[in-house]
């Protein structure tokens, strides 16, 4: 691999860093706006891109078995299990964004601020693990392109 294109892999994924904790947090807002909105949209959406990094992840760690840095196998492998832990998560508040919907109005009572603190806690849960997981992984592959 050549310097330059390495160097600019090296630059992209610190940018990339930073890009994705800014995507997380404007979710994380989104989703407190969406909470009363009820829109399910994004829903799908998260689950569908974390499940498919979760996929790549996966992939890679396969691929690093078989290969010459078969020590990092272990580490992408930890990540692809946490973003599937944060695909799951990210289902778990679809379900329950799903059982605000199917509450007729006022069921839920007094209930109902603890029932959207659960629901925020699994978004929170949902969005360290996925942040865990590119920062894991990405840490990985910045080492491994380091070698190159």
């Amino acid at each position: 691999m050549s310097r330059g294109l390495r160097q600019l892999l090296l630059w992209g994924f610190g940018l990339l860093r930073w890009l994705i904790w800014v995507v997380a947090l404007g979710f994380l807002l989104l989703e407190a706006r969406e909470l009363t909105a009820q829109r399910q949209l994004t829903q799908i959406t998260v689950f569908a891109v974390l499940f498919l990094v979760a996929s790549f992840q996966l992939s890679t760690a396969r691929f690093l078995v078989t290969g010459p840095d078969a020590g990092e196998a272990p580490t992408v492998l930890q990540s692809a299990l946490a973003m599937f832990a944060a695909s799951l998560f990210s289902v778990l508040d679809g379900a329950l964004d799903q059982i605000f919907v199917l509450l007729p109005a006022g069921a839920a009572g007094s209930a109902a601020p603890l029932l959207h603190l659960l629901n925020w806690a699994v978004n929170l849960v949902c969005m360290v693990l996925a942040l865990a997981s590119i920062e894991l992984f990405l840490a990985t592959l910045r080492r491994l392109i380091a070698r190159f």
